[in-house]
């Protein structure tokens, strides 16, 4: 889902990251306007600044230029925050976020849908995703989707306005 070679191959890069002390949230290839970008998530407890994405650009360039058939053809190397709408990669990741408000893509149709938003209530063992979403027919009317994890093609958290940890200042 969304990592593009598959969790196996990016694992160097993600020791690379870890190695520096960083967490590394994802790692995405994506291809737009007709161009590649290795897109590089670092993340830390104290939140993340330039010169971090500054130091794990740095090494990855030195292993890139390294193994040049690492990534086919031409490519623009990325390394960011994941940021305030964090993108959710793997299972551990929505795990993680469970309590939390999610934007969720799908592949396929769920109830005559494939976008979806709301309060990430369980993830299951075998990978299904329980998200309680409103209905719009009160303000406390809500149901919950069952949306299985490999029907996901995109995942985030989503920027929640009157939440109290967001009013505080974050760096990442």
């Amino acid at each position: 889902m969304g990592e593009g070679q598959g969790k196996n191959n990016w694992e160097p890069l993600r020791q690379i990251v870890e190695g520096l002390g960083y967490e590394c949230a994802g790692i995405v290839l994506a291809n737009e306007e007709k161009r590649q970008i290795l897109r590089v998530f670092i993340d830390s407890v104290g939140g993340i600044v330039v010169k971090d994405c500054e130091t794990v650009s740095r090494a990855m360039n030195r292993f890139l230029d390294e193994h040049e058939d690492y990534i086919r053809g031409h490519y623009y190397l990325e390394v960011s925050s994941p940021g305030i709408e964090r993108p959710l990669f793997s299972l551990e990741d929505y795990r993680r976020f469970c309590g939390k408000k999610v934007k969720i893509k799908t592949g396929q149709e769920i109830g005559g849908q494939k976008r979806f938003s709301g309060i990430l209530e369980h993830v299951g063992g075998d990978g299904e995703i329980l998200l309680r979403t409103e209905t719009g027919k009160g303000p406390e009317e809500s149901e919950t989707v069952r949306i299985p994890f490999e029907w996901i093609t995109k995942g985030n958290l989503a920027f929640e306005e009157n939440n109290k940890e967001n009013n505080k200042r974050r760096n990442s």
